[in-house]
């Protein structure tokens, strides 16, 4: 399945983990900071990247709803 994802910038500490994990997903800005560079992601990368991140920055949505989280991990790896 196909998810929406989006970064929150302002707490994002461009680490570039999720540019590391799914490059066709993620980039970083000339600022440094994670951007967004597909409308459509194959929900396993995006998730594994959102898991991944260690500023809790990503958000992994069902497409059509505004809620509803794609990914279900019982937990973060770190």
């Amino acid at each position: 399945m196909d998810v929406e994802v989006a970064v929150n910038g302002p707490c994002c500490s461009g680490c570039g983990a999720c540019v590391e994990l799914a490059p066709e997903v993620f980039a970083l800005d000339t600022g440094g900071t994670a951007q967004v560079i597909c409308s459509r992601c194959p929900q396993e990368v995006a998730c594994k990247a959102a898991q991944y991140c260690p500023e809790d920055c990503i958000e992994v949505m069902v497409p059509g709803t505004s809620a509803e989280p794609a990914c279900h991990e019982a937990g973060r790896a770190r």
